[in-house]
Formats: C-alpha cells, sequence, structure tokens
C-alpha cells in the first residue's frame, strides 16, 4: 500500500496511533518513555500484553546501560579540542565552559583508566580469566564513588546534558573533525579508512554522562583497564550497569490498566518477579500455567545420574572436565544413537566446554563411533552461519525420510545453551525426537555484571576487598554468602536456560520426543523433593511426566527403546 500511494507506511500508522484499538510494537518502543513521547504513544488505561515476556527484564535493564571505551575517548578528545582551539574566539561564555567541560570530562575518563589500575584494590576486585571470559583487568564502583575518584562530582551534569541537547554541539563537533581529519589524511596521502563515527562516540558519552545522575543505589560502574599487549594498550572502557528495572517498569505499570506477561517459557517466575516486582508477594501476582496441547504419553522426561559404566554424572564447574565425565557422557551418547531415531540435540553450558568435550571424543574414538549412526554437527560460534548448519541438519533427517533408514539413522546436533540455536529455533518432528541437557548450566561466577545484580537483589553490601584476588574467587564469594534472594534467582537463570533450551522440541499436538537431563543432581526422590530443587523449577507438562530417577543407565536405554517402539508402532497404525 505504500508504494502504491507512494506515502511511508511508518509515519501514516504513528499518526493512526491516537484513533488505535490495537498497537503492536516492539519492547523499546514501549518500555522507554522518550520513545513512547516521540511516537504520541499515550498508555494510560491500557491493556498491555507483553509476548516473550522472559526477555522482559534483561530488555528492559539493558535499555538503560551505558558504555565507552578507550578508542572513543580518544576521538572524542581529538575532535573536541580541534574545534575548540578553531572555534574559542568566535564562541559565546556560554559555549566556550560547556565545551571546556566536555573536555575536561572526557580527558578524566581517560586518565582514569590509564591509572585505573591503583583504584582496583580501594573497590571491588573483577578477575574474569576463567574458560568462558577472556582475561581483562579491572573493578566495580558505585557512581559517587566514580564521580569523587574523578574529581568531577561539582559539574552539573543535568544542565550539561541540557545544552547538549538544545545546541546541537554534538553535531557540530563531530562533522568538523571527521571533515579536519579527512583533510589531514587526504594531504599525506593516505587511503581514508572506515572508522567508527564521531557521533557514535558522542552518543556514548551522551548515555554515560546520563547513567551518572541516576540514584547511587541504582546501578554499578564497572571499570576496565587496558591491557599491554604486543601492539600497545588495548581495550578498555567505563561502563555503567542498571541493576534494576523496577523503577522504569513501574513507570508503566502505574499508567496501564492492566499488563500480562506472556511466554512458553516464563517459568521459574520468581526471576521476573523479582527483577520487575520486588516489593510485590509472590501470591499477589496472579499466576496462569495451562498444560501443553500433547497427550502425555508423547513425552518423555528422564533425570539421569549414571552413565553406561555406572559412573556418576556430574557436571558441576569442578568435575565437568575430567576425562573420566567427559567420556562416560560420550559412551552414553554411543549408546544413544543407535536407539532414538531420526534428530539428537544436545546442549553443552559453552562453547570452550564443548570444544573441550569434542576434541577429547575425537582423540579417543567416541566421535567416530557416535558418526556411523549419526552425522555430526556442531552449533558455529558465529550466529550467521548457525542457519547454514541448521539447513544441513534438517536436510540429512528429511532425506531419511525420502531414502529410508541406511547405516546412518539420522543426525545429531552439538548445541549451547545460550546460543542461537537455544532460543527460537524449533526442532519438531524429526529434527528433536532428542534432547540431551548436560549438567546444570549455571552462569559463570567471573561475570561482574551478573554477580552485582546477584548482590543488589540478596541485599548484600560490597565484597571484601583483596589485594591480591584469586581469579574467579570474587564470584563465588559473593554466591557463598547469599543465602536467600539472590541465590534463589542465580538458581532461577539456570532453570531458565534449561527450560528454554529443553522447550525447543515438541511443536505441535502430534509431535513427541525424549528429554534427558544428564546430572545426579536433577535426580530425586519425588515425594522428598523440595521446591528449591532444580527439577521443580521446569514447565508443568515436563515435571508431571519426569522420571526423577532411576537405577542405572541401563533402565534409561530401555525406557528409551520403549518409547520410540510404541511411536514406531502409533505411526504404522496411522
Amino acid at each position: 500500500m505504500g508504494r502504491n500511494l507512494e506515502g511511508c507506511p511508518y509515519y501514516v500508522s504513528r499518526r493512526m496511533l491516537p484513533t488505535a484499538d490495537l498497537v503492536v510494537l516492539p519492547y523499546q518502543s514501549l518500555l522507554s518513555k522518550s520513545s513512547r513521547e516521540s511516537l504520541g504513544l499515550n498508555i494510560k488505561d491500557s491493556v498491555i500484553i507483553i509476548d516473550e515476556a522472559h526477555n522482559l527484564a534483561d530488555t528492559l535493564i539493558s535499555m538503560y546501560d551505558a558504555k565507552i571505551t578507550v578508542p572513543q575517548l580518544n576521538q572524542l578528545q581529538s575532535h573536541l579540542d580541534g574545534y575548540f582551539q578553531r572555534f574559542r574566539n568566535l564562541l559565546g561564555p556560554g559555549n566556550r565552559r560547556y565545551i571546556q567541560t566536555l573536555m575536561t570530562l572526557t580527558r578524566a575518563f581517560s586518565q582514569f583508566l590509564s591509572a585505573g589500575n591503583k583504584f582496583a584494590n580501594q573497590t571491588d576486585p573483577v578477575c574474569n580469566n576463567t574458560e568462558e571470559i577472556t582475561s581483562t583487568s579491572g573493578f566495580t564502583m558505585t557512581i559517587n564513588e566514580f564521580l569523587f575518584a574523578l574529581n568531577i562530582d561539582n559539574i552539573n551534569l543535568v544542565k550539561l546534558l541540557q545544552y547538549m541537547k538544545e545546541s546541537n554541539i554534538i553535531h557540530k563537533v563531530s562533522g568538523y573533525g571527521e571533515k579536519a581529519a579527512t583533510s589531514r589524511i587526504v594531504g599525506e596521502g593516505k587511503a581514508i579508512s572506515e572508522g567508527e563515527s564521531a557521533i557514535s562516540g558522542f552518543r556514548a558519552l551522551t548515555d554515560m554522562l546520563s547513567s551518572l545522575i541516576n540514584n547511587d543505589s541504582d546501578g554499578k560502574i564497572i571499570v576496565s583497564t587496558p591491557t599491554q599487549t604486543f601492539n600497545g594498550l588495548e581495550g578498555g572502557y567505563i561502563k555503567y550497569v542498571m541493576l534494576t528495572g523496577e523503577k522504569m517498569f513501574s513507570e508503566v505499570v502505574d499508567q496501564a490498566h492492566a499488563i500480562i506477561l506472556a511466554g512458553g517459557t516464563l517459568q521459574p517466575i520468581e526471576e521476573t518477579k523479582e527483577r520487575l516486582f520486588p516489593s510485590i508477594q509472590l501470591h499477589q501476582l496472579p499466576f496462569f500455567s495451562c498444560g501443553h496441547i500433547i497427550p502425555s504419553e508423547n513425552i518423555l522426561p528422564i533425570a539421569v545420574k549414571h552413565g553406561p559404566s555406572g559412573q556418576p554424572f556430574d557436571f558441576s564447574f569442578k568435575n565437568r572436565s575430567s576425562p573420566t565425565m567427559i567420556e562416560e557422557l560420550g559412551l552414553m551418547l554411543s549408546n544413544l544413537v543407535s536407539v532414538v531415531p531420526e534428530g539428537v540435540v544436545v546442549f553443552f553450558s559453552s562453547f570452550d566446554y564443548e570444544s573441550r568435550v569434542y576434541d577429547a571424543w575425537k582423540a579417543s574414538g567416541i566421535l567416530s563411533r557416535i558418526s556411523k549412526k549419526k552425522q555430526i554437527f556442531r552449533e558455529p560460534r558465529k550466529s550467521t552461519d548457525v542457519e547454514a548448519v541448521l539447513r544441513e541438519y534438517k536436510q540429512t533427517i528429511d532425506d531419511l525420510a525420502v531414502n529410508g533408514p541406511t547405516c546412518c539413522n539420522g543426525a545429531i546436533l552439538l548445541a549451547v545453551v545460550g546460543g542461537k540455536i537455544s532460543e527460537g529455533i524449533n526442532f519438531s518432528d524429526g529434527a528433536g525426537r532428542c534432547i540431551v541437557m548436560v549438567g546444570l548450566p549455571y552462569p559463570s561466577p567471573s561475570d561482574v555484571e551478573l554477580m552485582e545484580r546477584v548482590k543488589h537483589i540478596e541485599g548484600l553490601g560490597r565484597t571484601i576487598p583483596s589485594n591480591n584476588p584469586v581469579c574467579g574467587e570474587t564470584g563465588f564469594h559473593v554466591l557463598k554468602r547469599c543465602k536467600g534472594k539472590g541465590k534463589e534467582y542465580y538458581d532461577n537463570l539456570c532453570m531458565k536456560a534449561v527450560n528454554q533450551s529443553i522447550g525447543r522440541a515438541i511443536r505441535h499436538r502430534n509431535d513427541y520426543a525424549a528429554i534427558l537431563l544428564v546430572d545426579a543432581r536433577y535426580a530425586s526422590d519425588s515425594t522428598k523433593r523440595g521446591f528449591s530443587h532444580s527439577t521443580e523449577k521446569l514447565p508443568k507438562w515436563i515435571k508431571n511426566q519426569l522420571v526423577p530417577t532411576v537405577p542405572n543407565y541401563g533402565e534409561v536405554h530401555r525406557l528409551l527403546h520403549q518409547f520410540f517402539k510404541f511411536h514406531k508402532k502409533k505411526g504404522f497404525n496411522e
């Protein structure tokens, strides 16, 4: 219609907002007050339905995060200095003062990053050289600590931000700076490279300054100091992390008539409640969970605590990399591929762990045993390559239906929790006859942003500073101190990731699949299981059918054989 009428559908839709009965829009446009005002969106007394609400808290908080890097600060300093030197005699006193303030701030940020290590021992140390995180050096601070450390606590940031908005100084300085830089490069006979624009650097600075006017308890400043490499200093940034979304979401809640959070993997709901409605008791939030459309015999979830040789499965961080554990998992999959038809999807806790297991299996010959029954695929680290891998994986399974079974009875896909495959990809029918969850995918304790949120939810003060912190010790120390809401939040993040991953199977009424939760920590006596047990946080339609414990792996194999034999016979009869 837009092409036919030669008009813009976007702006037509915006003009129709006041008369619309139903408005469909992305999270950001709804949750951001400035975006609502820009769109002319009035949510007073509206009924707001938020789909895929398991992403709501993360999306809301990330909207108010801010980050500025060393290269951006260097570029801003250069452009501001150049602009000020060129136009200082033409600028009015007010303009000159505000530009000098911006120069002072960018210089203070840069100097602080360069000399940041001397502040590290006075604040919360961050040590991130676990296998999943690139090694960096840094620390965390409150807003007030940051302002006083940089000696910028006497600057009126509210007025400065207002000036930046009203004067259009961002575009003036960046335009002049980029023009001057281009002229200099051309004059030197060099090629013009495609670098980051000054506008993006100024926006990063604006976001950071806006963050610094938040309440001191709303968030934390994370300072990652540059590291020395063969190419000189690299990396380094200052980042503001919002710790709670309650205040921003309350602006929407207070205006709306009702809010409905919907999603297929909202459980455990406690995590969402704690981040968006911490002052409300759980029983005050009406919660409705319906059963699945599939009959109960179409799903077989089993907690697997032993491998084929009787070795207990323990994929905790301490034990998961042991050769015995990796070999036992390989033996289980070698048995599994002979009894499960079509497609098997195996979820690991991280790309690094998946690579370690894959290399070990390749060296031991387990990989070749598996490949005799199923073609092996791996989730690529680059999200742009995922589609091609999935296409080939599904094509391998589809070819079975056309050509009939051969020596290879399907395919197996090694995927990662938190990767693209674990969220939003459907493995219906033969593509997901069995989902294997390896261990409990707890987030890394070395994730400083996560640990700050855990501390905030638990109500902890600062962690005990250490002059010589052991890598990873800080995160584990925080978790050990958490006995209440912080620990529950951390556990819920893990089970939310599990639910999101295993929910990739069973996509329609006639679909069927087995789900194997491989770790002794999943197993339990259902009569003695407490609410805090991990399997109590599974979706109701899975939890009700869960086989909570089996005496040995032989029983797992028997249940799987029986399950797929039943559905094969059922398929022939239909």
